[in-house]
């Protein structure tokens, strides 16, 4: 017997991050740097389908990992669950991959839509706020929330996309190059309510010596950060430091420092001004209630919280570490530069928290634990944690709240006591 569809809905786009190669098809219609095809169509839905399908319908927008601008659209869902999807990205600078969509089958199965994509499978969870949290696993891991959106409102020209439920701004700083001032971008998540809030302010990693203008140019948010903070009260602040993201001025941290100790603590020093002038603009918003900031990064943004704690110990509550360092551990003198800077840390008051894990292909735990020892004997204070995880999580903990959140509400405890 013929199953019968009862929701038709749009046909779209999709390109592949992590997990197409080439596009499929040439696209009539391009939204932000996101194609979606010609045929694409505005949904109907028939009476008999369930509310949770009814509620898939449409078109959604969001971005994997803050980064990679992502539309989903469902054009179909049979009442065994089967369904038919378009998949469209943006360019994906950290692969070289460009703008792409490609339809594929799907299930739904309770408030999960799932679909298997070269490289791994994608996950979409519907939320009671209309929302669906989605969830890449293959050969890294992404998430994404996505909102739902209008299709004619998208293919608007010059159409305003929602990528992300952050808030982007140009943070007016004290920052000068060449003689001009120097704003800086920040994405804001804010929680529930009016505020004032406690303020917590996290920073990116590096790019690489060899990065892509594109890759310069991506703004970085940790949307697990985001969330777990927010649910707890507290703003969150991710600011893109000199050059990068939409901020403006020059990107300096990788000039001619690769492996040279000199050379890569003044691009530490460039960073931490940056870190130091955006901390001192976001303590004067009126959304910022007085008092220490909770600051943490990712890699080199981790490795950077904890050396701009030492030198503005007053200023701050509490440090979380990310799998942080300067240089790769396979980089010339990396152990020498990685513990000059994070010994400087060692003259902030209270506990730190270093979260690490295994097969870390930038530090590796026997690497980071003598960093750590170094911290330690240099006087500063901190709880060293490491997780036995799959290779591929390793240097990508900070995707993985399950690991974590239960280490870092308890941290929070500590610090607000003040231990």
């Amino acid at each position: 017997m013929r199953r019968r569809k009862f929701i038709s809905m749009l046909g779209c786009a999709a390109v592949a991050w992590p997990f197409a190669s080439s596009a499929t098809e040439d696209a009539d219609f391009v939204i932000d740097g996101v194609p979606l095809p010609a045929d694409a169509r505005l949904a109907f839905v028939l009476q008999s389908g369930t509310d949770v399908q009814r509620r898939f319908s449409g078109v959604w927008t969001g971005a994997w990992n803050g980064e990679i601008k992502h539309i989903l659209l469902v054009e179909r869902i049979d009442e065994d669950g089967a369904a038919s999807i378009v998949y469209a990205l943006g360019d994906d600078f950290h692969t070289g991959l460009r703008a792409n969509w490609r339809r594929l089958d799907a299930t739904v199965s309770g408030r999960t839509l799932t679909v298997k994509v070269p490289g791994g499978i994608a996950e979409y969870g519907i939320d009671d706020e209309g929302q669906l949290s989605a969830f890449f696993k293959g050969s890294g891991v992404a998430r994404a929330t996505m909102i739902k959106s209008d299709l004619a409102s998208l293919l608007r020209p010059h159409a305003v996309v929602a990528w992300s439920r952050g808030t982007s701004e140009l943070l007016e700083t004290d920052l000068l190059e060449d003689g001009y001032p120097i704003g800086l971008e920040v994405v804001f998540f804010k929680p529930p309510g009016s505020g004032p809030f406690p303020l917590a302010v996290f920073h990116h990693g590096s790019v690489g010596s060899n990065a892509t203008p594109g890759l310069i140019k991506q703004t970085w948010v940790s949307l697990e950060v985001a969330d777990f903070l927010n649910k707890r009260g507290w703003l969150v602040a991710f600011p893109q430091r000199r050059g990068r993201g939409k901020s403006g001025g020059r990107y300096e941290e990788e000039q001619n420092s690769f492996g040279d100790l000199a050379k890569a603590l003044a691009g530490a020093d460039r960073a931490l001004t940056d870190i130091g002038a955006a901390n001192a603009a976001l303590r004067r918003r009126q959304d910022v209630s007085p008092g220490p900031v909770l600051v943490g990064g990712q890699s080199r943004g981790g490795a950077l919280s904890i050396a701009c704690a030492g030198t503005d110990s007053e200023q701050i509550l509490g440090v979380i570490n990310f799998v942080g360092g300067w240089f790769s551990e396979k980089a010339p003198s990396a152990a020498l530069v990685n513990q000059a800077l994070l010994e400087r840390g060692a003259h902030y008051d209270r506990s730190t928290i270093w979260l690490y894990g295994q097969g870390d292909k930038f530090y590796s735990l026997s690497h980071s634990r003598k960093n750590f020892a170094a911290f330690e004997r240099a006087g500063g204070r901190g709880q060293f944690v490491e997780f036995n995880v799959p290779s591929d999580i390793g240097h990508n903990v900070i995707h993985y709240p399950d690991l974590w959140e239960g280490q870092i509400d308890d941290y929070l405890k500590s610090v607000r006591r003040g231990n």
